[in-house]
């Protein structure tokens, strides 16, 4: 299972210093006619376009339901994936894999994350009347404030709930959302979810696209960044729920350099399966000094595991978080004693 089918790249180092130019198949989608796509791309596309079609005819409980029975199938078939949310789950938990506490909020995570497909493809004829219905937001006032000197501001999320949904909501009051997506591969269907998602005033910006960001953060736009990637040698150190790893470097030094804020947000699905999202205090980065990249990023970290903590088995996360292997737990552990000493992490020898 791909953790983001909307191909929503996670914030990295490479979200700042990726240099601009055009997604290789950019080119082709402008220039070339159908006949050129590959064939797996036009299989995709309309695959997608055929369950897009019935999911938003059939009444969104009757899909949920359906949903829900392919999560589950999807936890007995996948052992391998099952396995890493279990291993991340437990974590959240502070219990041990196996645990059956652990193993509930698995195959909840997985039927959460079939519930998120189904909604974010009936995005296609979501009418603005049901919008608030769907997606309730506790503290827009909080979202008000960030954007008092008119810069952007930097949603910073993790795969729970349905960040999807919130654009809608957060589009009936004025304000836009960017997301950055891999436009690299599948271009025609790209393209249509850049249209549908367009509706809602999200927007998609190609992953090879990113000199701009700190411009359009500078000029109020909004960024959502996703930034439980897992864990990267060369990141940033951070304890999360409890364990050494890295979080992404890109949030906080976007937010150094352009001057945005960092938003944590959370949105988690509820029992009668709206969402509800509510904003957590705002961090700055004063600079892109190590240090303070390090304590703007870990204060993320803290703020975003408790929103995991709080409900697990919401989290659909199907690649591993945490360090696997000895050496690199030891190098993720010896990072963080670095930067809590207030040291260069980013020189320590590998």
């Amino acid at each position: 299972m791909n953790p983001d089918p909307t191909g929503t790249v996670t914030a990295s180092s490479s979200a700042v210093d990726q240099p601009a130019g055009p997604a290789p198949q950019a080119a082709s989608r402008g220039s070339s006619t159908s006949t050129s796509e590959r064939r797996r791309e036009l299989l995709t596309y309309a695959a997608y376009r055929v369950a897009e079609r019935i999911i938003n005819l059939l009444p969104r409980s009757v899909v949920l339901r359906i949903a829900a029975a392919a999560g589950n199938a999807a936890y007995d078939m996948s052992a391998g994936k099952r396995a890493v949310v279990g291993e991340n789950l437990a974590r959240a938990a502070g219990l041990p894999p196996d645990h059956r506490h652990v193993r509930r909020a698995a195959r909840r995570a997985f039927r959460n994350y079939a519930k998120y497909l189904v909604d974010m493809m009936r995005l296609a004829d979501l009418r603005e009347e049901d919008v608030e219905k769907l997606v309730q937001i506790d503290n827009l006032e909080l979202l008000v404030e960030a954007r008092a000197d008119d810069r952007g501001v930097l949603l910073c999320t993790v795969h729970v709930g349905g960040m999807d949904l919130i654009a809608p909501a957060l589009h009936r009051h004025g304000f836009g959302l960017h997301v950055v997506a891999d436009d690299t591969t599948y271009g025609r269907l790209y393209d249509h979810l850049v249209e549908i998602r367009a509706r809602h005033g999200l927007t998609l910006i190609g992953w090879r696209k990113l000199r701009g960001l700190i411009r359009a953060l500078r000029s109020g736009e909004n960024l959502v960044l996703f930034c439980d990637g897992g864990y990267r040698a060369g990141d940033v150190p951070v304890e999360f729920l409890g364990e050494a790893t890295t979080f992404p470097s890109g949030p906080a030094a976007l937010s150094a350099r352009s001057g945005a804020p960092m938003l944590p947000v959370a949105c988690s699905r509820q029992p009668d399966e709206s969402f509800r999202t509510r904003g957590l205090p705002l961090i700055r980065a004063a600079s892109d000094e190590p240090a303070e990249i390090y304590r703007a990023t870990q204060a993320l970290a803290d703020a975003l595991g408790g929103v995991i903590a709080a409900d697990p088995g919401q989290w659909y996360m199907f690649r591993p978080i945490w360090p696997r292997t000895d050496a690199d737990r030891a190098a993720a552990q010896a990072a963080l004693e670095m930067a809590r000493r207030g040291e260069d992490w980013t020189k320590r020898p590998s």
